[in-house]
């Protein structure tokens, strides 16, 4: 009967951890969802375009994600178009932000964040004429802070629940040449 019991948690945990993230593909693990580079780029789009109004001077909108695996960093490279407007004077600045990052999965509210977002490139021009190294970096600095935490996934509030009664908190996620991995594992 104890043996019947521990499978049936068991078994509870893996369909449940399978189906934790919609789209995703169980691997060999049942514990382990498993999303695509695509899913992964179809997640991204859907949050895109942003537009996010900074320091009460800037209206950036942040559009067109592109992402790249790098498994052997464990990181993705995430390119994005870029324009902002200058509240003040209506100069508007075009360009480009190529950036990597890691995600990390959050138990308080079921959801893939980014993480660790490092700015890689920076380009800003204003009427054709790229702005000064220092108006990059600051850019580049003001991107980090915004992007990192940013969610991208959302386990629905169903699922969530579900995940908590078989006891599972937290996820560990993996970056591969396939996507992304998330391993869930429960509580101890």
């Amino acid at each position: 009967m104890r043996l019947v019991c521990l499978l049936s948690r068991r078994t509870t945990v893996a369909v449940l951890a399978a189906f934790a993230v919609g789209g995703g593909c169980a691997s060999f693990d049942p514990r382990t969802v498993t999303l695509s580079a695509s899913q992964l780029q179809s997640l991204m789009e859907q949050q895109f375009p942003r537009q996010q109004r900074l320091l009460e001077i800037l209206d950036v909108n942040v559009s067109t994600p592109v992402i790249r695996l790098l498994p052997d960093r464990n990181r993705i490279a995430t390119a994005f178009d870029l324009s902002a407007v200058e509240r003040m004077s209506g100069h508007a600045l075009h360009g480009s932000l190529a950036l990597d990052h890691s995600l990390r999965f959050e138990p308080s509210d079921a959801t893939v964040r980014l993480s660790n977002v490092k700015v890689d490139v920076m380009k800003l021009e204003l009427a054709g004429t790229p702005l000064s190294g220092q108006a990059a970096r600051l850019g580049a600095l003001l991107a980090e802070s915004v992007l990192d935490d940013f969610v991208i996934y959302r386990v629905s509030e169903t699922k969530r629940q579900a995940l908590a009664r078989a006891g599972v908190n937290s996820a560990d996620v993996a970056v591969t040449s396939r996507g992304i991995e998330l391993r869930f594992a429960p509580t101890r």
